[in-house]
């Protein structure tokens, strides 16, 4: 792990200083590298492991910002190459002069049949997971995290916030993820990919083999669905490059363009935010990242904007209080432990899940599933019919015994 600190001083020579504050101002930050998230046996240390920013106070005697929102960039590279260095990518001046912790990871890569699906996505979850320990003592909030994923890393990020199974088996709330910038985006759907052309179908085996049933597993389209709310979107689609015809290159337009609306779509379907950004006149699939977070960059702007909004309107929501209880309290039998983790279920979804219900709003005895109704009533302490957090609370105290 190197541990590194950034600071306008030590960039020498009054004309390079002027040239680098042409395109971006520079921040003063703490970079540390190389922290492992995970360590599996015959897999790279490098590609199960971290970088991140942080913000430096503007006078030493001060102390470092802290709880800040937290970005986590995940690169592209078609799953089988790529890297987490963005040290000297302007992506990391940008959102630490806008006030955020910037963490970048890697993840397993796919070569030769091996490190297939779902290595890729369990080694993002996994590092959101540190994030979700570890980033409130460096500076950031574990409970207000974006996602900035670029081409593979893209297809990684829309996985992550769609299929909530891969953050709950990492010990995260998925609520901590508060919106996702796709840059680029390959593989929303699979199976469609797979299902259309040999060529196309080529470019993915490598990463997902051959398997009808791993496609929908790994496709962010076929985990879109209504019980579980999913997080704004932001989709940029950029050029394709390297194409011999003009004809060519609009059939390729043509189709990228309708695979993002696809997705975006069974989204809207879904009540789900979304956000789409046709670049294709002035980015490149290659330049959408290159550029990212330059002055001046269109894309770069309308990403932060997006960010900046989210996190604008964002309400800090407090965990339903069942840790605690749950794992404080000496379990009278395996039937109350049942209803009580049940009971947990739906405060949970209702309160921490829901973005559009208030935090406190009490829950009415109609959304409680039916096998709970039978101890509504001895938990409704005010007889108003619904349950309020105090209410939760007590039901816990009666379910559990000290």
């Amino acid at each position: 792990m190197t541990t590194l600190k950034n600071r306008n001083c030590e960039i020498i020579g009054s004309f390079l200083l002027t040239i680098l504050f042409a395109s971006n101002i520079l921040a003063d930050y703490d970079t540390t590298t190389d922290i492992r998230f995970r360590e599996l046996p015959g897999i790279e240390a490098s590609q199960q492991s971290l970088d991140y920013f942080r913000p430096l106070a503007d006078d030493e005697e001060e102390e470092a910002p802290s709880n800040l929102p937290v970005i986590l960039y995940v690169h592209g590279g078609r799953w089988m190459t790529g890297d987490k260095d963005i040290d000297q990518s302007p992506m990391v001046d940008l959102f630490i002069n806008a006030g955020f912790v910037v963490v970048s990871t890697n993840y397993r890569l796919s070569e030769d049949g091996k490190n297939q699906h779902p290595g890729q996505i369990e080694d993002v979850a996994d590092a959101v997971g540190w994030i979700s320990d570890n980033i409130r003592y460096r500076g950031g909030n574990p409970r207000a995290i974006y996602v900035v994923g670029y081409g593979a890393g893209a297809h990684l990020a829309a996985l992550l916030t769609t299929d909530h199974s891969r953050l709950m088996d990492a010990g995260v709330r998925p609520v901590d993820i508060k919106g996702v910038v796709l840059l680029e985006p390959l593989a929303l759907d699979l199976v469609d990919i797979m299902e259309s052309s040999d060529l196309r179908k080529g470019y993915h085996e490598a990463a997902f083999g051959a398997n009808l049933e791993v496609w929908q597993d790994a496709s962010p389209y076929f985990h879109v669905r209504e019980d579980f709310p999913i997080v704004p979107h932001l989709i940029v689609a950029a050029c394709p490059v390297g194409w011999p015809s003009a004809e060519h290159l609009n059939q390729l337009k043509t189709n990228r363009w309708a695979a993002i609306e696809h997705y975006a779509d069974k989204l809207r379907e879904n009540n789900v935010r979304v956000d789409l950004v046709n670049a294709m006149d002035y980015h490149s699939i290659r330049s959408v990242d290159r550029d990212f977070g330059t002055t001046g960059d269109q894309t770069t702007q309308i990403a932060l904007d997006f960010i900046k909004e989210l996190e604008a309107h964002r309400v800090e929501r407090e965990p339903v209080p069942t840790d605690g209880v749950l794992h404080t309290l000496e379990i009278d039998s395996d039937d109350q432990k049942k209803v009580a983790e049940e009971l947990a279920d739906v405060a949970l979804e209702l309160w921490n899940y829901d973005h559009s219900r208030a935090l406190d709003t009490p829950i009415s005895r109609e959304e409680f599933p039916e096998n709970l109704s039978k101890d509504f009533v001895s938990w409704d302490t005010n007889d108003d019919e619904t349950l309020d957090r105090t209410e939760i609370q007590a039901a816990f105290e009666a379910l559990f015994k000290e």
